[in-house]
């Protein structure tokens, strides 16, 4: 792994105090409280709506709070001053269904950008347009290797497929080191060896020392983690280990999922067949793109 190990002291913990969130009068979430520690591993899932993506948003304060506290690594994410927020901010690595990526830049400028909250102003235009400097090309390539894309460091981003996309999202969080991960739908429209690949780095970054934190909607992947919060209508309705998310948990959860009801084999269930026999998959993220 490109990654070097982390003291335990850069791994960030997590807490919600009663947190709501409104827009425009409706509640996305509703008095939350999560505890997270240092390094661990969550997924979280619900029907699209139910606040997953809102829920990661407050952990970046990219969201007004209506009420709560949200704790980011011993901060009060929403009493920071501007400055001291980036600081926070840049400790946290996400990564979206999106990518998140520059297209007229190289896969390996790209994975490289996840050092820019250290390079400063200068730094970064440099990595812009002269490329990393030495040392830093060292980590990126490793980082490339690693996740399979070695040899496509030169190739512009926008001319690679969205599985490779998706890898150099990844490869950048190899090189910026976070101490919390937030993998908002990571999966929803990639290929399922894709989601296999990238699915072991994140665990395999968090084993190195960070938390980890992927909101899904494939049931069976988020089964692959320790702990599984469940999101339904803004609140949580389950918090435990996959051995109690039971067919009855899940009827609950997706109560009001009829995209998922009318493509489920077993009616109150929010999940589909999908690809190989055994897998299970929801067949639409939340904007709509199909998971193939």
């Amino acid at each position: 792994m490109a990654s070097s190990p982390k003291s335990s002291s850069n791994v960030i913990r997590v807490l919600l105090e009663e947190v709501s969130v409104e827009f425009d009068g409706v509640a996305a979430l509703g008095d939350v409280t999560l505890q997270i520690g240092a390094g661990e591993q969550l997924a979280v899932i619900g029907a699209s709506g139910a606040g997953k993506s809102t829920l990661f948003r407050t952990l970046t304060r990219s969201v007004t709070l209506g009420s709560g506290r949200v704790i980011v690594g011993g901060h009060d994410l929403y009493a920071l001053s501007r400055r001291r927020l980036n600081e926070v901010r840049r400790r946290i690595g996400t990564i979206y269904q999106a990518y998140n990526l520059v297209p007229q830049l190289s896969a390996g400028v790209n994975a490289s950008l996840g050092e820019v909250g250290e390079m400063g102003g200068l730094g970064t235009l440099r990595a812009f347009f002269a490329g990393p400097d030495a040392g830093l090309s060292e980590r990126v390539k490793a980082a490339l290797e690693e996740i399979g894309l070695g040899d496509k460091a030169g190739v512009r981003t926008a001319d690679l497929s969205g599985g490779q996309q998706q890898r150099v999202a990844v490869a950048r969080l190899m090189v910026q080191r976070p101490g919390l991960i937030l993998a908002d739908e990571p999966f929803a429209a990639v290929d399922p060896v894709t989601t296999e690949r990238v699915l072991e780095t994140l665990l395999h970054l968090s084993r190195d020392g960070a938390t980890l934190l992927v909101n899904l909607h494939d049931v069976e992947v988020a089964r692959r983690f320790p702990r599984v919060v469940a999101l339904h209508e803004g609140r949580v309705a389950f918090d435990g280990p996959p051995e109690r998310l039971t067919a009855e948990e899940l009827a609950k959860i997706y109560a009001e999922d009829l995209h998922g009801m009318e493509n489920s084999q077993n009616p109150g269930l929010p999940y589909a067949r999908h690809g190989t026999e055994g897998s299970i998959r929801v067949t639409e993220g939340r904007d709509g793109v199909s998971a193939h």
